[in-house]
């Protein structure tokens, strides 16, 4: 998918009806929330491992765009760690689909080689909100480089994601 998700996240957040850009990034307060992700990884269209993630999302939005943290660490020893924002589109009372886009930190470990250590990682999820305090989503990310290196194969990740509110 290369940069298309990136591309989607940008779209979200240029024609954001909840906040629209023509305003500004007027920094309101949100519901900060902790994500754990569990993740099959693909590379070139095979499944290559496994993944786990932990996000943490800030209890602030700049315009429509929640700020994030994340890491991650894979079965073969790979790490990702960034931070970048979420954008959040509400379809109904209980479902989003999010889109993420966060710049980071590579470490090859004993999986494939992306081609450096600088990757920018986007991505697309539905979310659903179990309770006030709980939600649940599927995802699809992609991570590369962007072609900031000569090889650039890039990554991708099918995650299952449990977040608690704070």
């Amino acid at each position: 998918m290369d940069g298309l998700y990136a591309v989607f996240f940008l779209i979200s957040t240029l024609i954001s009806t909840e906040n629209p850009l023509a305003n500004g990034f007027n920094q309101t307060e949100v519901n900060g929330y902790n994500k754990v992700s569990f993740a099959s990884v693909e590379f070139q269209n095979r499944i290559v491992g496994n993944e786990i993630q932990y996000s943490y999302y800030l209890d602030n939005k700049l315009g429509p765009l929640q700020p994030t943290y994340s890491i991650s660490v894979t079965d073969q020893g790979g790490f990702w760690g960034g931070a970048g924002f979420i954008r959040k589109v509400r379809l109904t009372d209980y479902v989003n689909f999010n889109f993420d886009f966060s710049p980071g930190i590579y470490i090859r470990g004993n999986e494939e080689d992306l081609g450096g250590w600088l990757m920018f990682r986007s991505g697309v999820e539905i979310e659903y909100m179990v309770n006030d305090y709980l939600n649940m989503s599927i995802g699809y990310d992609h991570r590369s480089s962007g072609d900031l290196w000569k090889y650039n194969p890039g990554m991708e990740t099918l995650k299952f994601s449990i977040s608690k509110k704070y």
